[in-house]
């Protein structure tokens, strides 16, 4: 089996034992070291096909380098799957996590599904205050008689940070 097409390297050339399926010699013959390399980790070739193809990510699209998005990522993610098999052989549960399980936990962590989502629907109707005082703490605890006086109209600090801002004409005298 294999590709029997004639391939032209530049390479050093080791030894490799031939077949002889009709007198059933084996010789040793030379050999570049690339083809014997090649010939050892082929088949990871076709499982990282097998695995990409399983829950592939390919979709149509007009545009030709979103094509090549889809392909890369998904290598990457089958890369990154079988470097997380061979680190942590084992879960909690005593069971390998699969490579749907794992495409779902990159997924959930890359939109930040754990974090705390607000819910949708109506807002409640008791809100906190978001207003931070934007006076500098020396004036405002500097015991000093801080009175209201009347001024030209302007947002209100405290309203202005909630859904209905209101205006208003008194301000502080310091």
């Amino acid at each position: 089996m294999g590709d029997q097409n004639k391939k032209y390297y530049f390479a050093d050339l080791e030894k490799m034992s031939s077949d002889e399926h009709m007198n059933e010699d084996v010789q040793d013959i030379a050999c570049p070291r690339l083809v014997l390399e090649y010939n050892k980790h082929m088949g990871y070739v076709d499982k990282l096909d097998m695995l990409k193809s399983i829950y592939e990510l390919d979709r149509k699209s007009k545009k030709w380098w979103l094509r090549i998005f889809w392909y890369l990522l998904d290598i990457s993610l089958v890369n990154a799957y079988i470097i997380f098999k061979n680190r942590n052989t084992t879960t909690k549960s005593g069971k390998c996590m699969t490579l749907k399980d794992f495409k779902l936990a990159v997924c959930l962590g890359l939109i930040g599904a754990d974090e705390n989502i607000p819910k949708k629907g109506r807002i409640s109707s008791v809100q906190q205050n978001t207003f931070k005082a934007n006076v500098p703490q020396e004036i405002r605890y500097d015991s000093c008689a801080h009175m209201p006086i009347h001024g030209s109209s302007r947002r209100c600090a405290y309203c202005s940070s909630t859904s209905s801002p209101h205006r208003t004409k008194w301000i502080c005298s310091r």
